[in-house]
């Protein structure tokens, strides 16, 4: 299992393609032919074989739907025994994906403003801790140092670590039941265990939906490609039956023209279509063998991607153990130390935080909290207030 954080979001916003986003077009049967490609500000790409796309405001299920029709009338040359063979292409021997996105910006009171790799799962929390953090100005006996290592927002990062941690746990389970024991022995206000928990669980819950449609989208391709292996087999049973017939024929027309009761021609017309029946069946042989090493190689890409995505799912889950480790050291140590605030007291500044997002052209401003999902070309402000 796999699927991180970020996948759901994206899902449940039917992400757009746009200009920037880099897509990857495999051809299972000519792998020569792979490429990646950036959309460019047009929204247009061009894929070898499929030529000149428009992208641009389409999500990746939509793209992938129009396969079949791009693909028709599709050929590429083979050479086979020092001759050129045009070989057609068949849809479901073709995948498209986006493999890296356009990047977010983040701009304001923040440490390192700029431009940054969008990642799948990406919160506001996170784009600001890759930007260094908040550029707080002088608060008095608070500095900023002090107010990012403070226990409360210590706590605030490791709940949300613990939630995340719980999510993968459960997707790489299969299953929407949540382990939330690490979360509620926490000596942490309620009120962010409560909303930390909450999100958790409508993320596990809209996974499933997610999941489930990439893993048929597979199963479905392995299941069209043992259609094809039983069809094959059926046809190859009749046309055996066929050239079993007509060598018996051949066989019964000798033993007539032996005794001259037919004549020579017709042991020739006989032979002819045995020997047709004997070809179509060769050709139908190596229809049956190509549907099964495709279905083969379905099976072999299907099985791997799940594999993949587990080890991406258990790295992730190594990499967050160790942050919560780390979190857990530092909030012992910041409890042991006095501090300026009290455990139950905010800072005097808030972040106000505002995402402009493009959407179907149109651009929006949304007012975000640290928990809120990005987007790709997302540009992220921040300004604090008293």
């Amino acid at each position: 299992m796999w699927l991180l954080v970020g996948t759901v979001a994206m899902a449940q916003e039917r992400y757009l393609i746009g200009p920037g986003d880099r897509l990857s077009v495999s051809f299972l049967a000519n792998p020569t032919y792979d490429r990646q490609v950036q959309v460019g500000i047009d929204g247009a790409v061009h894929l070898p074989l499929l030529g000149e796309l428009n992208v641009g405001g389409q999500t990746i299920n939509e793209l992938r739907e129009q396969i079949p029709s791009l693909m028709t009338g599709a050929v590429y040359r083979e050479r086979v025994n020092g001759e050129y063979l045009l070989v057609s292409i068949e849809p479901e021997e073709v995948l498209i994906d986006v493999v890296e996105y356009r990047p977010v910006y983040f701009d304001g009171a923040i440490n390192s403003p700029g431009q940054q790799s969008f990642q799948i799962g990406m919160t506001v929390r996170q784009g600001i801790a890759a930007a260094a953090g908040l550029a707080i100005a002088d608060q008095g006996s608070i500095s900023g140092s002090e107010l990012r290592n403070h226990p409360r927002v210590l706590m605030a990062d490791l709940i949300g670590l613990l939630a995340e941690m719980a999510v993968h746990e459960a997707i790489l389970a299969g299953s929407d039941e949540l382990d939330l024991s690490d979360l509620e022995a926490l000596n942490a206000p309620a009120d962010l265990i409560e909303e930390a928990i909450a999100l958790a669980r409508s993320q596990v819950q809209t996974s499933g939906d997610i999941l489930s449609e990439e893993i048929t989208f597979l199963d479905t391709s392995v299941q069209e490609a043992e259609a094809r292996v039983i069809a094959a087999l059926r046809h190859e049973e009749t046309m055996t039956e066929i050239a079993e017939t007509e060598a018996a024929e051949v066989e019964r027309v000798e033993g007539l023209v032996a005794r001259r009761i037919v004549s020579s021609e017709l042991l020739t017309t006989t032979r002819r279509l045995y020997l047709q029946a004997i070809e179509r069946l060769g050709d139908v042989q190596a229809e049956r063998l190509e549907a099964e090493a495709s279905r083969r190689e379905l099976v072999l890409e299907r099985n791997q991607a799940m594999r993949e995505r587990a080890l991406e799912i258990q790295a992730r889950l190594q990499e967050l153990s160790q942050q919560v480790a780390q979190l857990r050291v530092r909030i012992e140590l910041s409890s042991a130390v006095p501090t300026t605030l009290g455990l139950d007291e905010t800072p005097t500044t808030v972040p106000r935080i505002i995402i402009f997002r493009q959407i179907g052209g149109q651009s929006q401003e949304i007012e975000a909290r640290p928990e809120t999902l990005l987007l790709p070309g997302d540009v992220v402000n921040v300004s604090l207030r008293n």
